[in-house]
């Protein structure tokens, strides 16, 4: 069985077209004869807009599995806290999983960040602050703080593996936001200064979740994909 995975298109901020570019997906995942996509987060900066485009290629490829995570992105416009958590839509593969033969288990769950990869993971205030003022994801509904969403995520990928442990299955493990540093962007060049500095160091805070890391290591039949990496092997717990 084949599986393919992508993530971060940004089909609106690239202007491309929409069209035509569903034609070239839809085209390639039936010549490689993929039984089912995984699409990690931030196809469009409007959730109604990414869950037409799934359920329009769904149409398009009737044998084909189609599932997508949402990405800070695509929660910006079009979709409320609780509708991000809960939501019917079948191409929805947050806090799902699906079974690829007897031994493998397929986990989604679009995560969150908690500051971990920043210099500043001590001063979460500042971080805030910093998101409120500068950051596109001040836009999206979210009755909680950063590190009251993660602890959520965290306890709903604590129940999902424990449920794939029970089983006996190995597991893939789908989210959008880095969990380990290893996935995120080298420092650019350009970056110097203190001002430019300190934004990229609150940019590393707001894509990233080191603490998923350090709780999913007691699993360690565990492969994750993120937005950015594959990773294997996890850290184990000591």
């Amino acid at each position: 069985m084949k599986i393919a995975i992508s993530s971060g298109n940004h089909l609106d901020v690239n202007r491309v077209d929409v069209a035509a570019t569903m034609e070239a997906q839809a085209a390639w995942l039936k010549q490689q004869e993929v039984a089912h996509y995984f699409f990690l987060g931030d196809l469009f900066n409007d959730f109604t807009r990414t869950q037409s485009y799934f359920k329009e290629l769904a149409d398009q490829l009737p044998g084909v599995g189609i599932h997508y995570l949402a990405g800070n992105h695509d929660m910006i416009k079009g979709a409320s806290f609780a509708e991000i958590e809960e939501n019917d839509d079948p191409c929805y593969f947050h806090r799902r999983y699906l079974d690829l033969g007897a031994n493998w288990r397929v986990v989604g769950n679009n995560g969150w960040y908690n500051y971990d990869f920043s210099v500043y993971h001590d001063q979460p205030a500042e971080v805030a602050k910093w998101k409120r003022v500068y950051w596109l994801d001040s836009t999206i509904d979210q009755p909680i703080s950063d590190q009251a969403r993660e602890d959520l995520v965290l306890g709903q990928v604590a129940s999902q593996l424990t449920a794939a442990k029970r089983v006996g299955k190995q597991v893939l493990f789908l989210t959008h936001f880095a969990p380990r540093h290893q996935a995120l962007m080298v420092r650019p060049t350009k970056v110097k200064g203190p001002r430019m500095e300190r934004s990229f160091q609150m940019i590393r805070g707001l894509i990233s979740w080191a603490t998923y890391s350090k709780r999913a290591g007691w699993y360690k039949r565990l492969i994750t994909a993120t937005s950015t990496a594959c990773i294997r092997p996890l850290p184990t717990a000591g």
